[in-house]
């Protein structure tokens, strides 16, 4: 049996016999949750591109693994770290590294910047050498060099000058009254050799040779503050990391690549939600239009709806029409602005129309998250509208 409250609702949104202020409402209220259902889409759709992409920046500096000290800077017996590593099946390769706060000077313009000091290893556990677009890679045979940042080339004009040293400072260790600059801290002249470009978690970091940031600390040759893992990749993170923690025991922090990006993922999804509330929020706003042509429709159709109950239509049929035309108008909004949103982000993951810098466009991921978010957040407003209003016929 045909569902006569559906037949009469689409009579209602799709007859052509007459055009009157009911159907210019109606396509009112279809371009409103339109252009908000698209503009929820392209919001959760950029907000995923972009966290995918400074995942993929993340990836090329940040480690899979991190073995780093419970208590001081400096990893103790690393003697015996290394070798429980070298036993490990699931590593493919690891390397020492020093992070530490230095001062740059360079041509009287002054800097305070991230250090980190890394062995010829690294480029097995990470692809710094590939986000290098700038000069060359660190020159390992000489601890005299460094790659820069964008960020610190741009602020104290120090690109690529293998003429000019930059003099690196570190603050000394020690207490007494400090009498002249060369007993407060270790200076050392370096050159800079490359730019790199991340993002702005890496806008102040500078990366040098092992050697160099030893002698900045004056430590020995067999010290590190950390070694990053590479693993092999046929076991989860999360379960050699329990098996590293079991080897090395309690004295060694361990994380994983999640575990070091947790502050910035953190941000992203908090900007995610954040932005996703406000879109829900215009799309309650865009519900009012539909709630006011629900309104007007049963306004409009009094007699008809006096009439259909004569004929024996009960009240739950009359209401469900009401229901229904709700329902179809918000469908029929929503899957025309993910379509149009959709070719939006085709344009611009093909074209670029939009540019988060000179060269890099907006990004735009498609995920069928994102599509079942809009598609729960609209169809569950409009539905209960829908309800909410139609109850209104006595």
């Amino acid at each position: 049996m045909k569902n006569i409250s559906l037949y009469i609702a689409k009579r209602y949104i799709f007859s052509k016999t007459n055009t009157n202020a009911v159907n210019i409402i109606a396509g009112i209220a279809v371009c409103a949750i339109l252009v908000a259902t698209a503009a929820l889409f392209i919001i959760l759709s950029v907000f995923s591109g972009l966290e995918k992409m400074n995942l993929k920046y993340f990836s090329n500096v940040n480690p899979e693994l991190k073995i780093s000290p419970a208590k001081g800077k400096t990893l103790d017996s690393l003697t015996f770290v290394i070798k429980t590593l070298e036993k490990q099946q699931d590593i493919k390769a690891f390397s020492k590294v020093i992070e530490e706060k230095v001062y740059i000077d360079y041509k009287g313009k002054q800097d305070i910047a991230y250090l980190k000091g890394i062995d010829e290893n690294f480029t097995k556990v990470t692809r710094l050498d590939t986000v290098v677009y700038g000069g060359d890679y660190l020159d390992f045979s000489r601890d005299d060099n460094f790659i820069v940042s964008n960020g610190i080339a741009e602020r104290l004009q120090l690109y690529i000058d293998p003429v000019t040293p930059a003099d690196l400072m570190m603050p000394k260790a020690g207490t007494g009254l400090i009498k002249q600059e060369s007993e407060a801290f270790t200076k050392k002249e370096a050159y800079s050799v490359g730019v790199f470009i991340l993002n702005e978690q890496y806008d102040k970091h500078i990366f040098t040779t092992l050697g160099l940031a030893q002698e900045l600390l004056d430590l020995k040759e067999n010290k590190c503050y950390a070694i990053e893992l590479k693993t092999i990749g046929n076991k989860s993170l999360n379960d050699i990391k329990s098996t590293l923690q079991q080897s090395l025991g309690s004295n060694y922090i361990i994380q994983t690549r999640q575990d070091l990006d947790s502050a910035f993922l953190k941000v992203m999804n908090m900007e995610n939600l954040i932005s996703y509330l406000i879109f829900t929020l215009v799309i309650i706003i865009a519900c009012f239009n539909l709630a006011g042509t629900i309104i007007i429709l049963i306004l409009d159709k009094k007699k008809e709806i006096q009439t259909m109950y004569s004929f024996g239509l009960s009240r739950k049929n009359i209401r469900n029409i009401f229901f229904y035309t709700g329902l179809i108008i918000t469908l029929l909004a929503m899957f025309t602005g993910l379509l149009i949103a959709c070719v939006i982000g085709l344009l611009q993951v093909n074209f670029g129309l939009v540019m988060a810098s000179e060269t890099v466009p907006f990004p735009f991921l498609f995920s069928v998250q994102n599509f079942t978010a809009v598609i729960v957040t609209v169809l569950g407003l409009g539905s209960f509208v829908s309800w909410l209003i139609s109850r209104q016929v006595k």
